[in-house]
């Protein structure tokens, strides 16, 4: 696997991909020579006249149009932090304007905020730090790849075309815990259209359209060779804001401070005198071991693995080590496979346990 596709968590991945984007047609290109012709046809003494051709040309004005659009629309984003670095945000940029335009994005943390996706709230519980860095999607995947850009303003986007971005941040810069929610605003502005060779660099802080351009012609509005810059985006401003959010799952194998997540009960099953029934724990006695571990948290624990040793004044009973991994109290067989002993010593290889998810491993000894 490569480096920058480790950026990425698995559960985002699944997230994103398969999703499409819908741009809307931003009309006639900008520079478009508009021609309107009128001909006058006449004659003299019936005789047919040269006719007499009047026209008007105008250029078709840059329209800024765009929008921004969450790449996960079901939900949040979501990691356990296992990466280096971390996707906190994911959008879309879709120009639906008529130029060729490039954009310049800033992410800034969101304090407290709440933001509604697919009719489920997430409030804003945890700050984010650091830099943050910006990749545009350059294969369109979905995924953040190798040959993906690191970028603050993007290569200009085709009128009816889109682009992905990805905000990043490394890892330690992101301290919470399990469903811990942080809230990323990505501030989107129009920086140039390219329109018949000519760069139009787009004003970001007004929509007066006299300084919407330093090549700007609305000093000759409408003439035969000018271009004007309209904007067109919501509130007209040349800029957008979006929210995204991040969600942190975590395993919880340690409980909750109160009540312990890993659990070890005994039972005595039988004794020498009185068998099976109502036995004691006297030497001869057989002592059935019962180790729970529940993951109370949001995400899988990986490679756990569960090491118990027997008292010194017991002996193991070979063949009696048995596991379940779906939480049934009497294991149904044994797994020789995960599940070893050695000179008293038990080791479990649970290896993946789910979110939600309780093993259960049985061990008997003999008390000496």
């Amino acid at each position: 696997m490569n480096n920058y596709s480790k950026l990425i968590t698995p559960v985002l991945l699944g997230a994103l991909s398969g999703l499409a984007v819908n741009v809307h047609a931003a009309g006639t290109a900008a520079g478009t020579e508009v021609t309107n012709t009128a001909t006058l046809n006449y004659q003299i003494n019936g005789i047919n006249q040269t006719a007499v051709v009047a026209e008007d040309k105008f250029n078709v004005d840059i329209k800024v149009d765009f929008d921004l659009a969450r790449l996960n629309t079901s939900g949040a984003n979501q990691t356990s932090l296992e990466t280096d670095d971390v996707i906190v945000a994911a959008f879309v940029v879709n120009n639906t304007g008529n130029a060729p335009t490039s954009f310049a994005v800033t992410a800034a943390n969101a304090t407290g905020t709440t933001v509604n996706i697919n009719s489920t709230d997430y409030i804003d519980t945890i700050d984010l730090t650091g830099t943050y860095t910006y990749y545009v999607d350059v294969n369109g995947d979905g995924q953040l790849d190798t040959g993906d850009t690191a970028i603050t303003v993007t290569n200009e986007i085709p009128a009816d075309d889109s682009v992905t971005i990805f905000v990043v941040l490394p890892k330690e810069n992101i301290a919470g815990v399990d469903g811990d929610i942080a809230v990323t605003d990505l501030t989107v502005n129009g920086v140039a259209s390219t329109v018949n060779a000519t760069t139009y660099n787009l004003d970001t802080t007004d929509n007066d359209p006299t300084n919407g351009s330093s090549t700007d012609d609305a000093a000759t509005a409408n003439g035969a060779t000018t271009i004007e810059v309209v904007y067109a985006n919501s509130d007209t401003d040349n800029s957008e804001v979006l929210s995204d959010v991040l969600e942190l799952l975590f395993p919880n194998l340690n409980g909750d401070g109160t009540t312990n997540n890993l659990t070890k009960t005994s039972v005595v099953i039988s004794d020498p005198i009185n068998g099976t029934t109502n036995p004691k724990a006297i030497p001869g006695a057989v002592v059935e071991y019962t180790i729970r571990l529940v993951n109370t948290g949001s995400a899988s624990a990986t490679n756990v693995t569960v090491t118990d040793t027997l008292p010194t004044d017991t002996t193991y009973v070979a063949g009696s080590l048995l596991v379940s991994y779906d939480d049934l109290a009497t294991p149904a067989a044994a797994d020789t496979t995960n599940l070893t002993e050695s000179s008293g010593v038990i080791t479990a290889n649970l290896g993946e346990v789910a979110a939600g998810e309780a093993n259960v491993i049985i061990v008997r000894a003999t008390i000496n």
